[in-house]
C-alpha cells in the first residue's frame, strides 16, 4: 500500500499525538481528582511552590514533572528562572477543562493494559469488553463533538492513542517473539470489531491508517513501556513510589516493561545507526596502529548498535583483512541484565562474537577495572559508543556550583524530590569529565536523547513524541536537556567536539536527537 509523502505526514502526526495521550492522561485524572485545575483556573498566575504549598500531599519534582508536560501541550506556560518555576494558564486552559473527564474515563485503561503486559501472551485477548466500550464511546464523543474542533484535532486522537497504541505494541511484540504474522491477529472476530471502530480495518482488508500503524507499532514501545507509571500516577504524584525503584525477586525493574523498552528502541533506533557509518568507516579503515582494539557500547540494548557495527567493519573497512591476526573486541555493557542476555542471544543468533559485561555509566573506572580483569583490555584502548543512555544515568549531586546563565527548560527529579536545573546542569558536566580520560585517545560516539522548550513543542503538537518523552523519562529519573545545553556541558568538561561529525534531528528548531563524535 503505497503512501504520498502527505498521507505519511498525517499519519507520523498520528503516532506523535498517540503518545501524547498516553504522556498525559492519567496525569490529568490524577491532578482533576484532587482540584488542581480548579486552582489553577482561579488563580491564573502561580508557581510551583504556590501549589506545593497548597496542595502538600505532591510530591515535588514529579508533580513539576506533570505540570511541564501540559505546558507542552499549550495547556499552562512554564518558565524556569534561578528562583522559581513560573506557572500560567492559557486561552486554551478553559477548553481543555471542559474536556477533563474524558481523559478521566480513559485512565482506567492502564489498570487493564497493566495486567494485560504481566500475563503469559494470550489470544485471543481476554475479557475484550472494556476495549470495546471505550471505543464505542470514543465514536460516540466524536459524533456529538463534531464541531468541536479542539476535541477532534486533539483530545479525541489523545484518548484513542491511549487505547489503540498499547494493544498495538501488545500484539507486535508478541507476534516478533512468537514469530507470529498479522493476518494471525485479523482472523479473531473480537480484534476485526475494534479496529472497525477505531478506522484501521474497512471490513474486507487493513485501511491505510491500520496498516501504516501496525507497522510502526515498535514506535510506539518506549512510551508503552512505562505503563506500570502510567498505571500508578497517583502513586507517584503523592504515595510511596519508592517501591517501583526496586527490583523484584528475578532482578526485574518495577517502573518499566524492560522487554518492551529494548524491543521498541532497537526498532526505533535503527534510523540513527546509518549516520554513524563515515566515521566509523574511517576509523577502521586507518592503519592498524591507530584503529582502537576493538568497540565497546555501554547501555547495549538488545546488541542493534553493535551487530550494526561489526556488520560495518566487515563490509566496507580495510580491518576485515586483520580480524584473523587481530581479533576485533567487542563488548556490550548495560546496567540491566535483562538487556546483557538480550545482547548476548541476539549476537549469537547474528553470529557476531561479543563479550557482556554488567556496567554503570556514571563509574567509567569501574567498567575500566571489569574489562581489564575479564578480558585484559582496557577502556580507553577501545572505541566508546552508545546511543540514548548519558541521560539515564544515576543522578549524582554535583560537586561544584554552575555559574552559567544557561538553563534548561526541563524538569526533574530524583526520587521525587524536585532538581534544580542549575544542578542538573553542574552534574552533566562533572559527568563527562568523569568519561574523558577514557575517550581522549579513541573518542566516544553517542546519539542521544533531547528535551525541547514546551514554548516549541506546544506549537509543532504532531511533529514531534517530545512531551512522551519528558514525561516517561521524568518519572523515571532520568535527565534529557536540551541539545545546547548538553553540548555545552560537554565543552566545559574539557572535551571537544568533532564537527565534521555533528547531526542533529529531526531538525535545528526541534532537536530531540543528536549524534557527536568527542574525544
Amino acid at each position: 500500500m503505497s503512501l504520498t509523502r502527505e498521507e505519511k505526514r498525517i499519519l507520523r502526526s498520528l503516532l506523535f499525538k498517540h503518545q501524547d495521550g498516553i504522556a498525559i492522561t492519567a496525569i490529568i485524572a490524577t491532578l482533576e481528582r484532587h482540584a488542581i485545575f480548579d486552582f489553577l483556573a482561579t488563580h491564573k498566575t502561580t508557581s510551583v511552590a504556590t501549589i506545593l504549598e497548597k496542595f502538600p500531599q505532591f510530591h515535588a519534582g514529579y508533580l513539576n514533572v506533570a505540570l511541564r508536560s501540559l505546558a507542552s501541550q499549550g495547556i499552562l506556560t512554564y518558565e524556569v528562572t534561578q528562583e522559581e518555576v513560573r506557572i500560567e494558564v492559557t486561552s486554551k486552559f478553559t477548553a481543555f477543562q471542559r474536556h477533563s473527564t474524558h481523559y478521566v474515563k480513559f485512565d482506567q485503561l492502564f489498570t487493564y493494559y497493566y495486567e494485560l503486559f504481566q500475563q503469559p501472551f494470550q489470544f485471543p485477548l481476554a475479557n475484550p469488553h472494556k476495549l470495546y466500550e471505550l471505543a464505542s464511546y470514543l465514536t460516540n464523543a466524536r459524533s456529538v463533538l463534531s464541531t468541536d474542533a479542539y476535541f477532534q484535532v486533539e483530545i479525541a486522537t489523545h484518548l484513542e492513542g491511549v487505547l489503540l497504541a498499547p494493544l498495538l505494541v501488545y500484539l507486535g511484540y508478541n507476534a516478533d517473539l512468537e514469530s507470529l504474522d498479522i493476518t494471525t491477529f485479523l482472523a479473531d472476530a473480537s480484534i476485526l470489531k475494534l479496529f472497525s471502530l477505531l478506522e484501521l480495518h474497512d471490513g474486507n482488508s487493513l485501511t491505510q491508517k491500520g496498516n501504516f500503524l501496525f507497522t510502526k507499532s515498535y514506535a510506539y514501545g518506549v512510551t508503552v513501556s512505562y505503563t506500570p507509571i502510567m498505571r500508578h500516577m497517583e502513586t507517584y504524584l503523592t504515595g510511596d513510589f519508592l517501591p517501583f525503584f526496586q527490583q523484584d525477586h528475578l532482578g526485574n525493574e518495577q517502573h518499566v516493561f524492560r522487554g518492551i523498552n529494548v524491543w521498541g528502541s532497537g526498532g526505533s533506533h535503527a534510523t540513527y545507526f546509518n549516520k554513524f557509518d563515515a566515521v566509523l568507516v574511517d576509523i577502521f579503515n586507518k592503519p592498524l596502529a591507530k584503529q582502537p582494539k576493538g568497540i565497546i557500547d555501554v547501555g547495549c540494548g538488545n546488541g542493534a548498535l553493535l551487530e550494526h557495527i561489526f556488520d560495518l567493519i566487515w563490509n566496507q573497512t580495510q580491518r576485515r583483512d586483520d580480524l584473523g591476526a587481530n581479533k576485533l573486541i567487542l563488548v556490550g555493557a548495560d546496567y540491566n541484565k535483562e538487556a546483557l542476555l538480550s545482547t548476548k542471544r541476539n549476537l549469537e543468533k547474528a553470529n557476531v562474537w561479543a563479550e557482556v559485561v554488567w556496567g554503570d555509566i556514571g563509574n567509567p573506572a569501574e567498567i575500566d577495572r571489569k574489562l581489564q580483569e575479564l578480558y585484559n583490555v582496557k577502556l580507553e584502548e577501545l572505541l566508546n559508543v552508545r546511543s540514548f543512555l548519558d541521560h539515564n544515568r544515576p543522578f549524582n549531586t554535583p560537586i561544584g556550583s554552575y555559574t552559567d546563565s544557561l538553563l534548561s527548560t526541563g524538569a526533574f527529579a530524583h526520587r521525587g524530590t524536585l532538581l534544580h536545573n542549575s544542578d542538573v546542569a553542574q552534574s552533566l558536566i562533572e559527568h563527562f569529565q568523569k568519561w574523558k580520560p577514557y575517550i581522549q585517545h579513541h573518542g566516544l560516539l553517542f546519539i542521544e536523547l533531547h528535551t525541547v522548550s514546551p514554548n516549541v513543542v506546544s506549537l509543532n503538537l504532531g511533529k514531534t513524541p517530545c512531551t512522551a518523552y519528558d514525561v516517561t523519562h521524568g518519572f523515571s529519573d532520568q535527565y534529557i536537556v536540551e541539545l545546547d545545553v548538553f553540548l555545552d556541558a560537554i565543552a566545559k568538561a574539557g572535551i571537544t567536539i568533532d564537527p565534521t561529525h555533528s547531526y542533529r534531528f529531526p531538525s535545528d528548531q526541534i532537536s530531540t536527537v543528536s549524534i557527536n563524535l568527542i574525544q
